[in-house]
C-alpha cells in the first residue's frame, strides 16, 4: 500500500461518526489493541505497557556475514565515529535506539510514546517496541528500557545525540529515576555518515541513506511530521489502526540503523574497499588527516592517487597537497618535498600550500631565497583574486604571507651580512 493509500485510509477513519462500541472496561480495550496490533501487555502495579518484537533477516547480506565471521567485532569503527581506540565496539553488545515523541520541541512536556530498540544477533536483528497507550506507564517503559541498557556496552543512534537521548534523560529524570545513559557509551551514526558522504549525496538523513547506500526504498511510509498527531488521534479515538504505521516507521528506523552501522563498521576497516566514489574517499581520507589516523590516510590517499585518469585535476591536486600535509606529521620529508614540488610543477598556488611549502624550504632546507620566490608567487595569485572578487575568503591569507615574505627578506639579508 502507498502512502496515498494510507492516508486516505487514516482519513476515512477520522470521518466515521461513530468508531463503534467502547470496550466494557480499561482491561478490555487493552485486550482489544494487544489483539489488533499483535502486540503484548507488560503490566505491573496497575501500570502498563504494550510491547511488539519482530525480526529482520539479513543474513544475505555479505557485509553482515564479514562481520559475523569475526564475531561482530567492529575494531577500527571508532575510526569514523570520533571515539578513541579504547572503546573496542562489539556491534552484538550494542543497543540501537530510536523514540518516536509527542513533538520535536523538546522540553519537559515532550515525551517518547514509542521506544525502539535493536540488537543485532546470529542472522537478524531483533526489535522490540514499547508503547505507551496511556502517560502513566511511563515509568514501566523506562524501567524495561533501563533493563535493556545495563546488559548493553553502549548505545547506536541517528542524531539520538541531539534528540533522542535528551529527551530520554529528562524522563528519566521526572520520573525520580537514575538516568543510565549518562555513563553509557554512545555513538551517532549521523555524525560517521556526514564524515563519509556529505560531499557526494544530497542529504544524509537516514532514509536518504537507505536509498543511496542501503539499496532500499521504503513505499508507503508514514512521514515523520505525521506521527505526532496520529498518537493524539489514537489517544483520543482509541483506534488500534491508527499506530500500526506509525511502529511499522520505527522498526524499519531500527534495522537500518543496524544494517549502517554493519557497512561503516566495514568502511572504517578498508574503505578502499568498501567506497568506489573518489569523493568518498576524498571525504574519508581527510577526516582521517584530521582525526589523526595519519598511516591510515596516507594509505587510502595513495589508493587513489594510483589511478591518477579516474580523478578530476582539482581532485588530484587536493589529494596530493593532503598527501604531502600527512606525511609531514609522519615526519617523511623527502617525499613531503617531492610532492610540494610536483605541486608547484603542476601550477597551484593556493595560498595554503604556497604557505606549507614556503615553511618547508625556509625550516627544512634552509632555502630562504627560494621560499621567498613562493611566497611572491602566492602574493600575486592574491592580488589577481583580489582584483575579480576582494570579498574573497581566500585574501585572510594575504597578511600572513605578507609577514613571512618580509621575514624572509631579513634572513637573506642577514646572510649577505654574514
Amino acid at each position: 500500500m502507498n502512502l496515498k493509500d494510507r492516508l486516505a485510509r487514516l482519513e476515512a477513519l477520522n470521518k466515521k461518526p461513530d468508531p463503534g462500541p467502547e470496550p466494557s472496561s480499561s482491561a478490555d480495550w487493552v485486550a482489544q489493541l494487544a489483539a489488533e496490533l499483535q502486540i503484548s501487555v507488560l503490566e505491573r502495579d496497575k501500570s502498563f505497557v504494550l510491547v511488539k518484537e519482530n525480526t529482520y533477516p539479513i543474513y544475505r547480506d555479505p557485509l553482515f556475514a564479514e562481520r559475523r565471521d569475526l564475531g561482530f567485532d567492529a575494531p577500527c569503527l571508532y575510526r569514523l565515529t570520533g571515539d578513541g581506540p579504547q572503546h573496542p565496539h562489539n556491534l552484538s553488545r550494542m543497543l540501537f535506539i530510536d523514540t518516536e515523541t509527542t513533538g520535536l520541541a523538546g522540553g519537559t512536556g515532550t515525551y517518547a510514546f514509542l521506544v525502539g530498540v535493536g540488537t543485532i544477533e546470529l542472522d537478524h536483528v531483533r526489535v522490540r517496541q514499547f508503547l505507551l497507550p496511556d502517560f502513566a506507564g511511563e515509568w514501566l517503559m523506562l524501567e524495561e528500557l533501563t533493563r535493556m541498557l545495563e546488559a548493553s556496552e553502549a548505545t547506536i543512534s541517528f542524531n539520538g545525540k541531539s534528540f533522542d537521548l535528551p529527551l530520554l534523560r529528562t524522563r528519566f529524570v521526572l520520573n525520580s529515576m537514575v538516568p543510565v545513559l549518562e555513563d553509557m557509551h554512545h555513538i551517532d551514526l549521523l555524525h560517521a555518515a556526514r564524515r563519509i558522504w556529505r560531499r557526494r549525496l544530497p542529504a544524509c538523513d537516514l532514509q536518504s541513506l537507505e536509498r543511496h547506500i542501503l539499496g532500499e526504498e521504503r513505499v508507503g511510509d508514514i512521514p515523520g511530521s505525521l506521527i505526532p498527531q496520529l498518537y493524539f488521534e489514537f489517544i483520543r479515538k482509541r483506534q488500534a489502526l491508527l499506530l500500526r504505521d506509525v511502529l511499522e516507521h520505527n522498526f524499519h528506523d531500527i534495522v537500518h540503523l543496524a544494517r549502517l552501522a554493519v557497512v561503516m563498521s566495514a568502511i572504517a576497516e578498508a574503505p578502499h574497499q568498501h567506497l568506489s566514489e573518489p569523493e568518498d574517499l576524498y571525504s574519508v581520507a581527510r577526516y582521517f588527516h584530521y582525526a589523526g589516523h595519519f598511516p591510515e590516510a596516507a594509505d587510502l590517499i595513495r589508493t587513489l592517487l594510483e589511478t591518477p585518469e579516474d580523478l578530476a585535476a582539482p581532485m588530484l591536486d587536493r589529494l596530493t597537497l593532503m598527501l604531502a600535509m600527512t606525511l609531514k606529521k609522519m615526519g617523511e620529508w623527502e617525499e613531503v618535498g617531492q610532492f610540494f614540488l610536483s605541486l608547484r610543477e603542476r601550477g597551484m598556488r593556493h595560498p595554503v600550500f604556497i604557505e606549507e611549502y614556503a615553511k618547508y624550504l625556509e625550516h627544512r632546507r634552509k632555502d630562504y631565497r627560494e621560499a621567498l620566490l613562493v611566497v611572491g608567487e602566492g602574493l600575486s595569485y592574491l592580488d589577481r583574486v583580489n582584483q575579480l572578487n576582494p570579498a574573497s575568503p581566500l585574501m585572510k591569507f594575504k597578511a600572513p604571507l605578507r609577514h613571512r615574505r618580509g621575514r624572509l627578506t631579513q634572513r637573506l639579508a642577514n646572510q649577505k651580512g654574514d
